[in-house]
């Protein structure tokens, strides 16, 4: 979505082409009721009236209502609000079900610039490499610049088997910046949200990819069968997972302690409002806990580290998250369209603030691609066995 520029202009040349004449009418009915009765939506229907009656072609009245709606939104200048026509909305209903043909990455808006938040393990975006806070600068030679996220969705996804390109910037850890392009084939993006297996020592693991529908309900029914299995404690992998449903993320803090709230989510103009855990889950709290997190967790996944490292719940191990502290609501529309716009901004259960800020670790621990051992996951084990022994 191009942020329409030619707006202002077309309307003073309108302005300057019919002063007078029948066209000059409705300028003077405009400047009249603006001053004195007009509200801001019938100044609205008038310039839309203006442009569809008087543009030197023809427009699309389809296209002039949604450059409208886009513009609003836009004024907003927040990067998670937009408007969804039918086909993109049906793309993010795809893609929450958890199939979809594309290449495996979440991304976000920041500092106006497309950003990966996260790849998806396993997915063609982590195989070539992509990382959290690369900047997406080109997608098949088409310029991200006032890009939506939504239309960057729609051209990265496709058919499997089909390729695109991306031209990607990053900064180095030495603070150099490289640009560099990468050729990925599309595959059926299929996002397991939770995996589950008992490591050594009595270990059981948890890999949440994403706070899907249920992904608290089944996460109890994991812990349980690791349990049996004989896991006396936990590590809850939360890299790279760039968050979801907000009641799913109270339920996933609901699993590992009964020491509420979960979050304290705020409203314009009302009073942080606390999110209670869920009482028919079941808590093991006294489990010994390791949280794994790195700069791909967001949202979701920064409510559930921040409530257990304010309860003092578990250590959390990895790398300062991403920073996302916000609930978008989703609002569907009559011809199946959808309007997602910021309805809150969320807190710890200390009440610290996360968006832009993130969740620090108790334990950094940098993840080096050069080798092929998970320093994080290693650092979390040696921990949990410190405290089992």
């Amino acid at each position: 979505m191009f942020k329409s520029k030619k707006r202002l202009g077309i309307i003073l040349i309108i302005l300057m082409l019919f002063a007078a004449g029948a066209t000059g009418f409705f300028l003077h009915r405009a400047e009249a009721n603006s001053q004195e009765e007009m509200n801001q939506f019938q100044k609205l229907l008038v310039i839309f009236n203006l442009v569809r009656n008087n543009y030197v072609e023809e427009p699309s009245v389809d296209k002039l209502l949604t450059g409208a709606i886009d513009g609003m939104l836009e004024s907003l200048d927040d990067p998670y609000t937009g408007y969804l026509p039918p086909r993109e909305y049906d793309d993010m209903k795809t893609t929450m079900e958890g199939e979809y043909g594309g290449i495996g990455i979440i991304i976000t808006m920041r500092d106006d610039q497309l950003t990966i938040i996260s790849p998806i393990e396993g997915t063609p975006g982590d195989r070539v490499g992509l990382r959290a806070e690369d900047e997406i600068m080109k997608i098949d030679g088409i310029s991200t610049e006032g890009m939506s996220m939504e239309e960057a969705v729609d051209l990265m996804q496709g058919e499997p088997d089909t390729e695109v390109v991306l031209l990607i910037e990053r900064v180095t850890e030495e603070g150099e910046v490289e640009e560099f392009e990468v050729d990925i084939t599309r595959e059926l993006i299929e996002v397991a949200h939770l995996e589950a297996e008992l490591k050594e020592e009595k270990i059981g693991y948890l890999r949440m990819s994403r706070f899907g529908e249920d992904v608290g309900r089944d996460l109890a029914v994991e812990l349980e069968k690791l349990e049996a299995e004989g896991a006396e404690a936990f590590i809850l992998d939360l890299r790279n997972n760039p968050g979801g449903l907000l009641p799913e993320a109270a339920k996933v803090v609901s699993n590992f302690t009964d020491q509420g709230p979960a979050v304290y989510v705020q409203e314009r103009k009302e009073a942080k409002q606390a999110i209670p855990l869920n009482p028919t889950i079941r808590s093991i709290e006294d489990k010994p806990l390791a949280i794994l997190v790195n700069r791909g967790s967001a949202s979701g996944s920064e409510i559930v580290a921040g409530a257990l490292q304010d309860n003092d719940r578990g250590i959390i191990v990895g790398e300062q998250t991403f920073g996302k502290g916000s609930v978008q609501s989703v609002s569907p529309l009559p011809d199946d369209s959808a309007v997602k716009l910021t309805t809150a901004r969320f807190y710890t259960p200390l009440k610290n603030k996360i968006d832009q800020v993130g969740v620090e670790p108790d334990i950094p621990v940098e993840f080096d691609l050069e080798t092929k051992v998970d320093e994080q996951l290693e650092v979390a084990i040696e921990e949990l066995l410190n405290k089992l022994r």
